[in-house]
């Protein structure tokens, strides 16, 4: 509720065109008859356009026990092709146009892009709308393309770092499918070559119109661009059939668990607090301050811990913010295993310094400033500007949260920062993981890895 008053408040005055805020260029706003949104953003990039499919589906979504990991994996299967145009088709139609193209799967959002020529978006959109309308999945094809995620699966579990983020996320989260990385639990993924008729639900229940959005970014023409999609775009029907996402209980007392890593490997020190999800906009703005104030380059944290004491390699992580609840953390690459304990005293340090209000003014004004200049710095082509708007659209359905969320980091103050951190950064509320060669200590084989929830 909270965020929806507010992004009608921003947006009301102007239904087709956001009022000039933080964020650098204009966002038009129209909608077809099938529910899809679309967003226009002209930006000066003559003969140059990116063109986003965008589905507010990701791995969130994912609360059937044994099916993790399919929000992913079909965005490889959308590749695959339709009876009008094959998977090869599509790859040749589109490096024939001078188009780059690829995907993206996060907890809350998928897209699929394309950037190039301005010239080539009536045959895109017509190419896109006809795969996303009418895929044709064999389960010949769906098997192969099981395997190339699984490969990427243990590609990707060659790194301590995803072994912290898989362990932060089974040991932190009992319910929601946040439990769970975008890639899935490892036995989930092994099984995927059974869940043919699970690909094809997930596929007609959310690959739905009232689902998706399309953004557009460059030099083109806004009405023809639009008459297009209702052409290509306009017959898809369909409404979203989405199940219910089981809400993660608050969490009561400290959680902390050890790893082992078999290669030599400096420790990693990774501790996270349950934090709103981006339905609260006062904690989505205090959280986008926070992390770079208490954890960035900048920060006395760092001087001390990376510096000073030389007790860290690095601070490492940000924060992005989610749909749903989910976690405001922090990975430490230790220098060795007695590292651990005056780091983890200097955070607490650093913390309980934030929650009693002690804040320097000016570092705080300097990490607000640095806040937009990193927006400005990411849209410095009509890709990246895409991508932003992307992850922002897909925790609100509206792209225009950017905005939103910018004004409220500029009228953050340290009385909301104290406030933030002595509501949801204590001890009661943070998980503790450490991965370390031998464990560093206590060692724990993964217990959820390749479980259902």
């Amino acid at each position: 509720m909270i965020l929806a008053l507010a992004l009608a408040a921003s947006l009301a005055a102007a239904p087709a065109q956001a009022a000039p805020g933080p964020f650098p260029y204009p966002l038009h706003r129209r909608q077809l008859a099938n529910g899809l949104r679309v967003f226009f953003v002209p930006y000066d990039s003559p003969g140059l356009a990116a063109f986003f499919t965008v589905f507010t589906v990701g791995s969130r979504d994912e609360v059937e026990p044994g099916r993790s990991g399919f929000a992913h994996f079909f965005e490889h299967l959308s590749y695959r092709g339709t009876k009008a145009h094959s998977g090869d088709d599509w790859e040749r139609a589109t490096k024939s146009l001078g188009m780059d193209s690829n995907a993206f799967t996060d907890d809350d959002v998928t897209a699929y892009w394309l950037y190039g020529p301005s010239a080539a978006l009536p045959t895109v959109i017509a190419l896109e709308a006809d795969r996303f309308r009418n895929l044709d999945l064999g389960e010949d094809d769906f098997k192969v393309e099981s395997r190339a995620v699984l490969g990427e699966l243990m590609k990707s579990q060659a790194s301590p770092d995803f072994e912290v983020e898989e362990a932060s996320r089974e040991v932190a989260f009992t319910r929601h499918p946040y439990r769970h990385t975008t890639l899935g639990f490892e036995r989930d993924v092994r099984d995927m070559p059974s869940g043919y008729q699970h690909a094809l639900d997930f596929y007609r229940r959310l690959y739905r119109p009232d689902a998706a959005m399309v953004l557009v970014v460059g030099d083109f023409d806004e009405e023809a661009v639009f008459d297009a999609l209702a052409q290509h775009y306009g017959p898809w029907q369909g409404k979203a059939q989405r199940a219910k996402v089981e809400p993660e209980p608050p969490q009561r007392e400290p959680k902390e668990v050890r790893r082992a890593w078999a290669a030599p490997v400096l420790p990693r020190l990774w501790q996270g607090w349950h934090t709103p999800g981006a339905e609260d906009l006062d904690a989505t703005a205090a959280q986008l301050v926070l992390w770079p104030l208490l954890f960035g380059p900048s920060s006395p944290l760092h001087r001390e811990l990376v510096l000073e004491r030389r007790l860290a390699e690095e601070i490492a992580g940000e924060f992005q913010p989610r749909r749903d609840p989910f976690l405001f953390g922090y990975e430490l690459v230790l220098e060795n295993a007695a590292a651990e304990a005056p780091a983890r005293a200097a955070v607490e340090r650093a913390v309980a310094e934030v929650a009693a209000g002690r804040v320097d003014p000016r570092a705080l004004a300097d990490v607000k400033a640095n806040v937009r200049a990193s927006l400005v710095m990411q849209t410095d082509t009509p890709y990246r500007t895409g991508v932003w708007l992307v992850y922002y659209g897909g925790l609100t359905g509206d792209p225009g949260y950017v905005d939103v969320v910018l004004r409220r980091v500029e009228r953050l103050g340290p009385d909301d920062l104290a406030a933030f951190a002595r509501r949801w950064l204590v001890p009661e509320n943070r998980t503790t993981v450490v991965v370390a060669t031998g464990g560093g200590g206590r060692a724990e084989k993964p217990a959820a890895r390749g479980g259902a929830r």
